[in-house]
């Protein structure tokens, strides 16, 4: 397993997954960081960090996190079935499982950082508002964390969805609709969220509750993920397998 990871992790386009990353973040960030300020003033004392954090989260865990993992799972999945080296790799014997399984632990790493470059950020922004921080530390990167998980739901469909279509834009429009639908069900039944693979992102950052989560929460937030990543993740192998 350790040689399929280091095969994956030397062919991964490391740069471009986190500039890619990276751009997404500071535009939502910087949407969000507008709408705190431009509102800073109406806030009440007490509660600015945790509106600081949903601010930052919202719009990218809600709308635009699911098209940029559509697109750095395309990134990983893609190459593979360009002059069919797909087929190359099954003639030589190299296991589907362990080679998908490769590149999610690539993908792992860089996610992150990414995700820990929105928890700097959120410092930083802090510390430049002068305010203090409604929770410990640890709080905010247990929900960064969290949000790794959740993140491997979308993931893993992407790539159910990647490795069937074969499609780079297929798979990003699939998670546009996707990220939109979770908009939708914001305002329509927050309930049904708990349960919706591309709202899970913004669940475990707590973007709309600003709470910490419970613990039967979690274990439904963990039970509804890991069922999402076990599904798509063996659906996703047993796709490679096939024979096109």
């Amino acid at each position: 397993m350790g040689n399929y990871f280091l095969a994956e992790w030397k062919k991964t386009r490391k740069i471009q997954i986190i500039l890619i990353g990276i751009t997404f973040l500071l535009f939502a960030s910087f949407i969000g960081l507008g709408i705190y300020f431009a509102n800073r003033e109406v806030l009440k004392e007490g509660t600015q960090s945790l509106v600081l954090w949903g601010q930052l989260t919202f719009y990218n865990s809600s709308l635009l996190f699911p098209p940029m993992l559509a697109i750095l799972t395309a990134i990983l999945l893609i190459p593979e079935f360009e002059r069919k080296n797909i087929e190359f790799l099954k003639a030589n014997q190299v296991s589907m499982g362990k080679l998908y399984c490769g590149k999610l632990v690539s993908i792992c790493i860089l996610l992150l950082c990414i995700q820990l470059f929105l928890f700097f950020i959120f410092i930083v922004s802090s510390k430049i508002d002068g305010i203090v921080l409604d929770f410990n530390l640890f709080v905010y990167i247990k929900w960064v964390l969290l949000s790794i998980i959740a993140s491997f739901s979308i993931i893993t469909l992407q790539s159910y969805i990647t490795v069937k279509t074969k499609s780079f834009s297929k798979s990003i429009g699939w998670a546009t609709v996707g990220s939109m639908l979770n908009f939708v069900l914001i305002f329509v039944s927050e309930r049904l969220t708990k349960f919706f693979p591309y709202s899970q992102p913004m669940i475990a950052l707590r973007s709309r509750a600003l709470a910490d989560i419970s613990s039967s929460d979690l274990l439904l937030f963990l039970a509804v993920n890991v069922t999402y990543i076990v599904v798509f993740s063996r659906l996703t192998i047993s796709t490679l397998n096939c024979k096109n």
